[in-house]
């Protein structure tokens, strides 16, 4: 070596390397046990994203590591003493170090003996980099110990396939929800109560998703369930079989044949048809007006719904009176009760389609 300095460099380099080794080793000891302790707390507790977790460790145990590896830096006073013990060069090196300044009649002479010594000494030597058998021996015992852990059936592997089962009924069941909203606006026949029946689905899609629990979200369900039933008209299976009641009769006539066939095809459609024949009543045949004032009659008797009955009552006896125009009158109130269970008919199909999206 040249110089004290030159010494100096090599010993600080020497130690750095085995500083690095010793902090790299900690780290690993740090690593190690980080992740055996998340296997560990995995089996205690429920947690989804436990190799993120695990893996999280390992960065910080080498940035900890590293920030004490830089922040550690011995100085040049220590570097030469120990090299002194470990390398036995009997203090030359601590006393040449110390003495740097010194321009005595020795000092030349002892710096000068220190830098033959240490040119003929391993300087790394002094710094060896050295496996520490006990850090070596934990970092062994705890990787065995957390790959057995994270082999082994967990516990809590149940609870959280339950919970993930829980999201995805919950997932479904939002969905249906709103397959159910989506049906009901794309629907073809549109219902006084629509705007209703979407609110009540919006509401019970945010408490849906909401929910901490499967249990609270069915919880949300059932009030949703029920205020849609209350949307439903109870008075429409009635209407609907005084409506088919009335296409049977008329199917027998030849005057109201063709309004059998529209109710039967849908309630909208006879109610057209019913004011077509209202409309005709003044150009009948006496015959074809006696026929068709028994018919009414007939439905009027079978008729469910009393204003349906009232109103082909009050149709079939101004027919058989001669009072066309009143007879007339009566239809057209038929036909708008028919409107009335097309739209009621929309609204139960609406609420069922809703409350099967809720079930």
């Amino acid at each position: 070596m040249s110089s004290l300095e030159a010494i100096v460099r090599e010993l600080r380099k020497a130690a750095r390397r085995a500083l690095g080794a010793r902090y790299a080793a900690h780290a690993l000891v740090g690593a190690v046990a980080w992740v055996a302790a998340v296997m560990i707390l995995v089996r205690l507790v429920p947690f989804e994203r436990r190799a993120e977790l695990a893996v999280l460790g390992i960065p910080v145990a080498l940035a900890i590591a590293a920030a004490a590896w830089l922040i550690r830096r011995p100085s040049a006073a220590l570097l030469m003493a120990m090299a002194d013990i470990r390398l036995g060069l009997k203090e030359r090196l601590s006393t040449a170090w110390e003495r740097r300044a010194e321009s005595g009649p020795l000092d030349d002479a002892q710096r000068h003996d220190a830098v033959q010594h240490a040119a003929r000494a391993s300087l790394p030597a002094a710094f060896p980099v050295r496996v520490n058998r006990g850090e070596a021996t934990l970092v062994a015992i705890l990787a065995i110990f957390a790959l057995a852990l994270a082999l082994l059936p967990n516990p809590m592997d149940q609870v959280l396939a339950q919970r993930q089962a829980d999201r995805v009924s919950q997932a479904r069941a939002a969905k249906a929800v709103a397959d159910a909203k989506k049906k009901i606006a794309d629907s073809g026949k549109p219902s006084p109560k629509d705007a209703q029946i979407q609110k009540i689905l919006q509401d019970a899609q945010a408490k849906i998703h909401e929910a901490d629990s499967p249990r609270k979200a069915l919880e949300s369900i059932t009030p949703a369930e029920q205020q849609l039933q209350k949307l439903a008209d109870p008075g429409t299976p009635a209407l609907q079989s005084s409506a088919q009641n009335l296409a049977n009769a008329l199917s027998g006539t030849a005057a109201g044949r063709s309004a059998a066939q529209a109710i039967s095809t849908n309630p909208a459609k006879g109610a057209q048809s019913v004011r077509d024949l209202a409309s005709q009543l003044q150009s009948l045949s006496p015959k074809d007006r006696e026929e068709l004032a028994k018919a009414l009659a007939k439905a009027s008797q079978q008729a469910q719904n009393s204003q349906m009955r009232d109103s082909l009552s009050k149709a079939s006896s101004s027919l058989q009176s001669g009072d066309a125009a009143s007879a007339a009158q009566a239809l057209n109130d038929v036909a708008s009760q028919l409107d009335s269970l097309q739209e009621q008919e929309n609204t139960d199909q609406a609420v069922a389609a809703a409350i099967n999206g809720l079930e």
